[in-house]
């Protein structure tokens, strides 16, 4: 049930950020009461780990004010509803996976295309990556089984 509903969000956040540049509170705001729902209904975390995954999309959202949206808050929302599904530990390694692909896709980017190191790149397509590389890791049998 987790992964279709953090597929669907992935999936659609990731279409409007790359077409519009932004992601609709109102999509978040309804996965994260679904998210909410399927932690009192199955409970698949621990509440520990639930309320952990949040607080690391609360320190995203920190920082994304404090740098004054070098990620966007509704990147840093979407994270937090990410920890809503997948607790604590699951949260962090989507987001360390998803940022070091957003670095180097980054990094090819800035110097192919010669643009300026600080251009922005849409954040969600690495989170949905991410996510999928993290359930093909521990449901497949590590990603190198996948190959």
């Amino acid at each position: 049930m987790e992964v279709f509903g953090l597929v669907c969000m992935y999936c659609m956040t990731a279409f409007d950020d790359l077409k519009d540049r932004q992601i609709k509170v109102r999509d978040i705001l309804i996965f994260g009461i679904v998210g909410i729902i399927i932690n009192l209904v199955y409970r698949p975390h621990d509440l520990i780990s639930v309320v952990g995954g949040v607080i690391v999309g609360l320190l995203v959202y920190l920082f994304s004010f404090l740098s004054k949206e070098q990620i966007g808050k509704g990147d840093a929302l979407l994270i937090i509803v990410t920890g809503l599904y997948l607790g604590f530990t699951d949260t962090l390694v989507v987001l360390w996976v998803s940022t070091v692909l957003a670095a180097i896709v980054g990094t090819i980017h800035v110097k192919r295309h010669r643009v300026e190191i600080d251009s922005e790149l849409p954040f969600v397509p690495f989170l949905l990556v991410g996510y999928l590389l993290l359930f093909t890791a521990t449901n497949v049998g590590g990603i190198v089984a996948c190959v």
